[in-house]
Order: C-alpha cells, then structure tokens, then sequence
C-alpha cells in the first residue's frame, strides 16, 4: 500500500489564505510604488494578492477606493488612533501634543508607512501638499479648542501654530521614515522629533510667548 504524501507545513499558498482588506492593502501599495497609481490595475493587484479581480471587489469598488484607504492610514485614521479627537479636552496641550505626535511618529515608521511615503514622493508635490492640508484640516478643532482654553498662544493664528507642528515632522518623514530608511534613520527621526515637539510644546503655550 503506498502511503498518500503528508501535507507540507508551513504557510498556505495565497490562493487559500484568507482575503482580508490588509493583504489587498499591502498588495495595492507594491503595485503602486511599482508602477504608479495610473499604471497599476486591480488585476495586478489582485494578481499580488493570489485571487480573482470579483473577490478583490468584495472588499473594494474600485482602485481609487483602494488608494483613499491607503491615504486614510497616513492621515485623518492616524490621527484618530493618535488620540486627537479626544486629546484637547482631557489632557495640557503641553503634554498632549509631544504624546499624540509621538504616537505618530512611531506609526510612520512602520514597513506599510514608510512605504507610502515613498509613493507620495512620487506622486510630486500635489500628493505631498494634499496629505499635509488634510492632517492641517483634521487637527485645527483641537488647536482651536487649546487656544480657547489658554493653552495656545493667543498671537499666533491656529494655522500657523499646526504648521509650526507638521511642517518639520512632514520634513523628517521624507527624510529619514521612506520606504529605504534604515534602523538608524528610523532611530535618528525618532528623537529628532522627539525634541521638535518638546520644543514646539513649549514655544505654542502662553507661558512660551515670554521666551526670548
């Protein structure tokens, strides 16, 4: 009697492993650092993912639905999962801030993150420009709401106070957070940023208007 093959162990083959929104995600982002948004298809992407296009459009309409997901994680989700919404009311802007940014910084360094920056280089500065004016729009309540309460700095306009926040940051993030960054980039923008937002906390806050 000839003994049937025992199966291999080990990882599935895509084809059987399960669809989930983050394989398509991590698919949707190779493709896209590949070939660009326009010259990727979801047949490509669904090709990366193991399966079909019609069980790909299960999980999303379209390529365009793929990639606002994919920007959605970089900007307002992250946010949220930084605590923004709710960080204002609860917490000294003082303290807050360097928590919330932190929370950031160490999201950005993640493989999927940095990834996305570097396709947003690519993109040029539009793509660039469009990610920063959406984390600029999702973060003006809690800024308005620290300088309502004294915590901000009542002569500098909400807008700047946020771009004073993000515009170093976005500049760390291009720098050191690509998808090439090596463990010391991601080590050295880590406490780079860390400094930025001790400093910046301190400089936004009525007492800082007094620092010469």
């Amino acid at each position: 009697m000839i003994d049937s093959p025992k199966p291999k162990r080990g990882r599935p083959p895509l084809s059987v492993r399960p669809v989930t929104r983050d394989r398509i995600l991590d698919a949707a982002l190779e493709a896209f650092s590949e070939r660009g948004f326009d010259g990727a298809t979801v047949r490509q992407i669904a090709a990366k993912v193991g399966v079909s296009d019609p069980a790909l459009y299960a999980h999303f309409k379209s390529k365009k639905e793929i990639f606002e997901a994919l920007l959605r994680l970089a900007g307002p989700d992250l946010l949220a999962n930084a605590g923004v919404d709710s960080a204002s009311k609860e917490t000294p802007m003082q303290i807050a801030l360097p928590d919330m940014f932190g929370k950031i910084i160490a999201t950005w360094s993640t493989p999927r993150a940095r990834a996305f920056a570097s396709l947003v280089l690519r993109m040029g500065p539009d793509g660039l420009g469009n990610m920063l004016q959406d984390v600029s729009t999702r973060l003006r309540p809690v800024f308005e709401s620290w300088q309502a309460q004294g915590e901000l700095r009542g002569d500098i306009s909400v807008e700047v106070a946020i771009w004073q926040v993000i515009g170093p940051l976005a500049g760390l993030r291009i720098t050191y957070l690509h998808g090439d960054a090596s463990s010391a980039d991601i080590a050295h923008a880590t406490k780079l940023a860390k400094a930025h937002l001790e400093l910046i906390a301190q400089s936004l806050t009525k007492s800082g208007s007094q620092v010469k």
